[in-house]
């Protein structure tokens, strides 16, 4: 029982624990359905051999066992709280109804056992011994549940029937006991290859979502927490090839921080990437349409990809960063062009077709990013 109320403090340690008590609560409707039907068939056979009070008195009981712990799955099922001390909780309470339910079956081998008759003792050892085999894969699961069940559903019957004092009953409680400790082995191992069994699929799903997240950061900017130019480039080649099938036109906008190496010599590093953050959070927010990105793509340079939009609503959006840009009014003392932080952006829009390549639509945007910065900065310049 130690290892029952044990508190294991390693994260893995405990999901396998919370997905065992889970395993075993939504097995358990089997397992209760099972105790009903064949706690009825046995009351049915055994009809007219036991005194009718007993039969209906073991029934009543088990009956009541077996409403209890359905109220329990529906408690289980209704709170879903995965804590470590609700878990401990109903793994006891599950040992518990597993104890309880052997017990109410091992009480058959004293109030519905037949004294005279062979043939209703091989009966009852041949039920006793199918819940046992039949509680297996449904309790093992979670120990120590199937011992609790088993033992207390074995030990009436083997000692019914060694007081028999006969031969074949004699010989039917060794042979009963050595189905029950085979069966206690079995579920030993049962529970070790299940616990591997969920161990293996924790890690295998971590290992995954660390492979996913390592691929996530690897196209992520560490500093401003926007694209890097990697994604960017991928991103740039999976939209021209969608624009060649759609015959859509796809527009891009190279952004530049005005004047942001004297900004860096001015106030220091520090404060220049904290300024690059707040650049990139503003322009993240303009990127507004599911297939909109804005990338880093160099250290004071960013870049827009925009899917079917046009040269036209491209500018409109080029406006709008710079507006808000504006907005947030980040202090640059040292820029000659205002006394806050402004952009300079390159708009250009090309449909991609056979005529016109990826480097195209960059070049396009590069050089329409330096007329805007010929022209006074501050402000957007498209392609022509």
């Amino acid at each position: 029982m130690k290892r029952l109320f044990s508190h294991p403090t390693d994260p893995l340690a405990q999901r396998i624990r919370a997905l065992k008590v889970e395993h075993a609560y939504r097995q358990l409707p089997t397992s209760l359905l099972v105790n009903t039907i064949n706690g009825l068939i046995l009351v049915l056979l055994l009809w007219g051999s036991i005194d009718v009070e007993r039969l209906l008195g073991w029934l009543l009981l088990l009956y009541a066992v077996t409403l209890v712990r359905l109220w329990w799955l529906r408690r289980y099922l209704a709170t879903n709280d995965q804590t470590t001390p609700a878990v401990i909780a109903w793994r006891i309470l599950f040992a518990v109804g597993a104890l309880a339910s052997g017990l109410t079956w091992g009480s058959a081998a004293l109030l519905l056992f037949h004294p005279d008759s062979l043939n209703h003792q091989i009966f009852l050892a041949f039920a006793l011994g199918g819940m046992v085999a039949g509680a297996l894969p449904l309790l093992s699961a979670l120990p120590p549940a199937f011992p609790l069940f088993a033992i207390p559903v074995s030990l009436p019957i083997l000692v019914q029937l060694f007081l028999q004092g006969e031969r074949l009953p004699v010989t039917m409680a060794i042979l009963f006991l050595i189905f029950t400790v085979a069966m206690l082995v079995s579920s030993t191992q049962f529970s070790r290859i299940f616990r591997e069994s969920v161990e293996l699929r924790l890690r295998l799903k971590s290992s995954i979502e660390e492979k996913r997240q390592q691929a996530l950061l690897a196209r992520l900017d560490t500093l401003t927490g926007i694209a890097n130019r990697r994604h960017f480039d991928e991103a740039l080649e999976s939209e021209w090839k969608r624009g060649a099938r759609m015959h859509t036109p796809l527009a891009m906008i190279i952004a530049d921080v005005d004047y942001f190496k004297r900004y860096n010599d001015h106030l220091g590093h520090v404060a220049g990437d904290s300024c690059l953050t707040r650049v990139a959070q503003t322009m993240a927010t303009a990127a507004r349409r599911p297939g909109d990105l804005v990338a880093r793509i160099g250290g004071e340079e960013f870049a827009f990809l925009l899917p079917n939009t046009s040269l036209r609503d491209a500018a409109l959006i080029a406006e709008r960063v710079r507006e808000d840009l504006l907005e947030e009014r980040i202090p640059h003392p040292a820029s000659p062009v205002a006394d806050r932080i402004t952009l300079s952006l390159g708009v250009a829009s090309l449909i991609p077709d056979d005529g016109a390549t990826k480097s195209d639509l960059v070049k396009a945007a590069d050089a329409a990013l330096y007329r805007a910065k010929q022209a006074g900065r501050d402000r957007f310049a498209m392609m022509t």
